[in-house]
């Protein structure tokens, strides 16, 4: 596929790696040219310094025959004109954008983007486990309900990578809350005692 990320900021720049790796062609965009040193020597993507709003630089990124892009910048109001344009203009496929403040999410959906806010999803986990209710909260990305739920680290599996985990072929490990900060998926993480797994999955009906 051939994918757009516009951010290089961690998350861009851990997705844009895991995308080439699994040999996605692979554009990611950034306003600062410095942030692509995040990337490390063995991203085989194309790196594009822009404006990434402006549409003669998601054209050089190849917006027109994308399949899909993702919009993970630090910005609310940049993810959200940049998936319009991506939506709208060039009928991008696949559109997502990663938003910061929870308050916003609702003017995404209103025109029609998927949306992810890692915010929310940390906030309910935490909350139900200060509360002791049930480790489960559900959030809609784009039309799919995806039911989160979390997990304290087994005895077993302390000191180990998460990437040894395993888990139901019909789930996926989303992060860890480690020492009550989150922090997306990586095989590399160390597991310890206390850490807890965030565990998505299809909330069926």
């Amino acid at each position: 596929m051939h994918i757009i990320i516009i951010g290089c900021g961690k998350v861009g720049a851990k997705f844009a790696q895991v995308l080439s790796e699994e040999g996605h062609d692979v554009v990611i965009i950034d306003s600062d040219s410095s942030s692509f040193k995040a990337l490390g020597q063995g991203f085989s993507g194309i790196t594009l310094t822009g404006v990434p709003i402006d549409q003669d630089v998601l054209k050089q990124a190849g917006i027109e025959t994308a399949d899909a892009l993702a919009a993970v910048t630090p910005d609310d109001n940049v993810n959200i004109m940049v998936c319009q344009v991506a939506k709208e203009i060039f009928k991008v496929p696949r559109v997502l954008a990663r938003i910061y403040n929870p308050a916003r999410e609702h003017v995404f959906h209103q025109f029609g983007l998927e949306t992810i806010c890692p915010t929310n999803i940390t906030v309910d986990v935490i909350r139900s486990i200060v509360l002791g209710e049930s480790g489960v909260s559900k959030h809609t990305i784009g039309n799919t309900g995806i039911k989160f739920r979390h997990e304290k680290v087994l005895k077993s599996n302390e000191g180990k990578k998460l990437g040894n985990i395993k888990i139901n072929e019909d789930s996926l490990i989303f992060g860890v809350i480690q020492n009550g900060s989150f922090q997306f998926a990586n095989p590399n993480i160390k597991l310890n005692k206390d850490d807890v797994i965030i565990i998505a999955e299809k909330a069926h009906c």
